[in-house]
């Protein structure tokens, strides 16, 4: 490829229009990066969790926070956001902010743990090492500023621009019943702007709802 006066090649006009500099914050400072919206594949091999809040997944929000499902959100944010960002990587992120020797001495104390824990019986002993495993666990995965983590989180799913976190637990229900009815997919009877997995979490909660309905014996049609 010819190279343009101004020294801006086509590579790099490719690379910019690929992965454009977005500002996140970063403890509430401005930050440029680059970044990837993920695919479908590349989401779904960073854990399992859905984007759709359903009127029972609020009511358990009002109950006790269960520990194993932060450390799974946590887990999960954190492989997403090491997922998508491109410059600087989240490895040279970690190298600015000092905070790969915090992580390497607190992965050396999880496996203690660990170690620990797999010669405890199963008792109220080992129940509360555990709990402290998972909370280090958290800690380790969100080490980096909550704004950060969650700006490149928005934009990897590409959330700005999704219309998912508008879907209903009704609008769920109805399209699940139809689906069944002809044989189509949920996603096909609920429009809006959704990516790929986005279609396939609707898909998969709308078949939960309605087999949660029929499980409570409710009335569905």
């Amino acid at each position: 490829m010819k190279k343009k006066n101004n020294n801006i090649t086509d590579i790099d006009r490719l690379e910019a229009a690929q992965y454009p500099l977005l500002m996140v914050k970063y403890n509430s400072i401005s930050a440029l990066v680059k970044c990837r919206i993920l695919t479908s594949t590349q989401i779904q091999a960073c854990g399992e969790f859905s984007l759709i809040q359903t009127e029972q997944d609020k009511i358990n929000q009002l109950k006790k926070l269960n520990i194993k499902d932060i450390t799974e959100y946590a887990g999960t944010m954190h492989n997403i956001v090491k997922e998508s960002l491109v410059q600087p990587t989240y490895k040279q992120i970690m190298d600015m902010a000092q905070a790969n020797e915090l992580c390497i001495n607190a992965k050396v104390k999880l496996d203690e743990l660990k170690l620990k824990c797999q010669s405890l019986p199963f008792d109220l002993q080992r129940k509360q090492l555990e709990e402290e495993i998972d909370k280090k666990r958290i800690w380790v995965d969100l080490i980096l500023p909550e704004d950060f983590l969650s700006g490149i989180f928005c934009y990897a799913l590409d959330l700005n621009r999704s219309d998912i976190k508008k879907v209903t637990e009704e609008m769920l229900l109805n399209a699940a019943v139809l689906a069944e009815k002809w044989h189509k997919a949920p996603h096909e009877y609920i429009t809006g702007m959704f990516t790929e997995f986005n279609e396939m979490d609707i898909d998969k909660r709308a078949f939960m709802v309605l087999y949660e309905k029929r499980k409570n014996h409710e009335d569905v049609a």
